[in-house]
């Protein structure tokens, strides 16, 4: 189906699904404050422009060493070793304990898990987290052992020709630990993405770029805060190969305003947009499919009638559509909405589409209000577009 009409225009290919191409993308116009007011409360993304292109010069040195890490490690060398090595183990051996490495064979996507543990000090490099009082916690000695600090190597998905890569940082059981009621360890989990990954300062130094998550992520949220600063934690560092990205998905957890994402290299195309939005879009194609009896091509070879009856009961219940979509397990409506053609290209015709080069940062809403927050948080899929991986940063950002 890709057939650029110029020379700007990407095909949009993951995980082997042809979906289109980038030409209907209109160039973002550079917005003023003014007028995106109330994005962030509207789960609404917010593009910045070349925001954070002086920062990456400055650390092209770790951009280029982290880019031969991710080559070593697609042919075979483990991430242990290579952190092991001088170079690194100067960045981090003074603060933290390499414990060892483990793979747990019931996740398919893991490469290989990295512990630490690292060591409490009132004078961190970035300091102790805001809202915790100064010098050491109560109870909590200089040197004294930080447990169970992790970071995780991962294939960004099972498809054999996506070489996209994902190193995690994160503390305690994955996916059972409430890291929002411990920012003492969330803090220095991030400070290790900061020992190993330092081009994590693009984000974490970036003073333009703060300005504007405060201007957003924290004046906007619609509480008096004006002494709140974003911290930035639970990151995430990608290498979005050729073939990759993520599907449609939100990141709302517990304490978390939202999401920071800087392109650091390459480029990557975005669908984003607040999940009320998602879902109206999805039930007016739908229904524009099965009342004009002019179901999509890719239709007839991917879904079978009781499918296509399925996604159009969906397409009547609101309330039910929303239930499918967050159980993430619904194979028609995952097939409809990451693997069609005919429904990407919808959301990219209706203005949902960004294209981020070098330099470029989104902001990502995923906590508003109480009231509101799950239907207003920004559900957001990924391409990588171009024949080469690119590095990207993505931080929750935490107001709290």
């Amino acid at each position: 189906m890709s057939d650029p009409k110029s020379s700007h225009a990407h095909a949009l290919i993951r995980r082997g699904f042809d979906l289109g191409d980038t030409s209907s993308i209109k160039a973002d116009a550079t917005a003023n404050s003014s007028e995106l007011n109330g994005a962030w409360a509207k789960g609404e993304p917010i593009v910045l422009r070349g925001i954070a292109r002086s920062s990456i010069s400055t650390h092209q040195h770790h951009i280029a060493r982290s880019a031969e890490l991710c080559e070593r490690i697609l042919t075979g060398e483990s991430a242990e070793q290579v952190f092991d090595e001088p170079v690194y183990q100067a960045r981090w051996s003074a603060q933290f304990e390499a414990l060892g490495t483990s793979v747990n064979p019931a996740e398919q996507q893991e490469i290989e898990t990295l512990f630490f543990d690292g060591l409490a000090s009132d004078s961190s490099p970035n300091g102790l987290p805001d809202g915790l009082p100064d010098g050491l916690p109560d109870g909590l000695s200089d040197g004294e052992p930080i447990e169970d600090l992790w970071l995780k190597v991962s294939w960004l998905s099972f498809y054999e020709g996506d070489k996209s890569l994902r190193f995690r940082f994160s503390f305690g059981v994955d996916h059972e630990e409430d890291v929002a009621a411990d920012p003492v360890r969330q803090h220095y989990a991030a400070e290790l993405a900061d020992a190993l990954f330092p081009e994590s300062r693009i984000i974490t130094h970036n003073q333009d770029l703060l300005a504007k998550i405060q201007e957003y992520a924290i004046s906007q949220s619609g509480e008096q805060r004006d002494t709140a600063t974003a911290r930035f934690v639970e990151r995430i560092i990608y290498f979005n190969a050729p073939q990759g990205g993520a599907y449609l998905h939100h990141d709302l957890e517990r304490g978390h305003a939202g999401v920071v994402y800087v392109q650091v290299s390459g480029e990557t195309c975005w669908l984003a947009l607040p999940k009320n939005t998602l879902l109206t879009n999805i039930q007016k194609f739908i229904q524009q499919c099965d009342h004009s009896g002019g179901w999509p091509v890719s239709f007839s070879h991917n879904f079978n009638k009781k499918e296509r009856d399925q996604l159009t009961a969906l397409s009547i219940d609101l309330s039910a559509l929303d239930a499918a979509i967050e159980s993430f397990n619904h194979s028609a409506l995952i097939r409809l909405i990451n693997e069609t053609p005919e429904f990407v290209q919808a959301l990219i015709a209706n203005g949902h589409g960004h294209i981020l080069k070098s330099g470029d940062a989104i902001l990502l809403p995923q906590q508003t209000s109480p009231a509101t927050e799950v239907q207003n948080c920004c559900w957001h899929s990924v391409f990588c577009i171009g024949d080469v991986a690119g590095e990207g940063l993505s931080f929750a950002i935490r107001t709290d």
